[in-house]
């Protein structure tokens, strides 16, 4: 009886200090916690702005923000403008424009994904749903109908065959992805493919929930700080774009000529995040935490 009492306390004990060091571990990692900087850089005559044209959410896609969770975490990440495009649908991006619109947010642009077998097509600029069953072209035709813009989705060599009968109909092409940064020997597929579609430079994270929204972000050179600015620059291929493994510039060639000698996109385009000795901490009494309380779980399902 005398061992049972000391051994219940030592368990409470150890319970309590867990969750006191778990609950350190968020309240440092919230404040550790810091946006990307916001740069109004002009370059050329152009105002820049950083953009991601491919993302996904929660409420009718596979994504796991909210719409208007996507554009609290797009200004978080730094970006200026994002396409919510889900699968075969638009109402997610115009809740997530209506919120953004009311908070002060980014540049929303109603998009969609139209992913079919074998070719996915990104429409920016829409304002109703495209069918998907419709022959590529046909898609391609009702997006520019709209007022919007085509965009080759991730155009690895599995989707080359899809998209061949429209490869001077399309308006930009996705250069950088996630999955090239993580595959390497993909990359040069997308640089063949972006060679072939000569359309306007595309860096897309194709954002669902893991990862980082604007993980691979598109530089846009617009006249004027708008939707149908963004959409003008596509067209007129005023873009930069950093990708694959060594992160080369891709684009109109001048732009990246001015960019480069400039030096701030490139620096915006990293993919690493400085870690603050805040961060470390909060990493280090999480993990101890977890391993405190560990010892106690097993005990008690045992």
């Amino acid at each position: 009886m005398t061992q049972r009492a000391r051994i219940v306390p030592s368990s409470r004990l150890r319970r309590f200090g867990a969750a006191a060091l778990v609950a350190a571990a968020i309240v440092i990692g919230t404040i550790a916690d810091r946006p990307r900087p916001h740069q109004e850089i002009t370059l050329g005559g152009y105002r820049v702005l950083a953009a991601d044209f491919h993302t996904h959410s929660s409420t009718w896609s596979d994504g796991s923000l909210t719409p208007w969770g996507l554009v609290i975490d797009a200004w978080y990440q730094g970006l200026d403008a994002i396409a919510i495009t889900g699968h075969r649908q638009t109402l997610d991006a115009k809740w997530g424009r209506w919120f953004s619109e009311r908070t002060g947010g980014p540049i929303v642009l109603v998009g969609e994904e139209l992913p079919e077998i074998p070719h996915h097509v990104i429409a920016v600029g829409i304002g109703r749903t495209v069918d998907s069953a419709l022959p590529i072209a046909e898609q391609i035709a009702e997006i520019h109908r709209q007022g919007g813009i085509a965009i080759a989705a991730h155009p690895g060599d599995f989707f080359w065959s899809g998209f061949a009968p429209v490869m001077d109909q399309l308006d930009g092409t996705e250069v950088c992805h996630p999955f090239t940064l993580e595959y390497p020997d993909v990359h040069p597929e997308l640089e063949e493919f972006a060679r072939r579609a000569n359309a306007a430079a595309i860096g897309s994270s194709d954002f669902h929930g893991p990862g980082r929204q604007g993980m691979c972000r598109t530089f846009v050179f617009v006249r004027e700080v708008s939707a149908e600015g963004i959409l003008e620059a596509i067209r007129a291929k005023r873009t930069v774009v950093y990708g694959g493994p060594a992160a080369t510039a891709y684009g109109d060639p001048q732009l990246i000529q001015i960019a480069e000698a400039d030096g701030r996109l490139r620096e915006m385009a990293s993919t690493e995040y400085p870690v603050s000795v805040l961060d470390r901490i909060s990493q280090i009494l999480g993990i101890v935490g977890f391993a405190l309380v560990i010892p106690s779980i097993a005990s008690a399902s045992a």
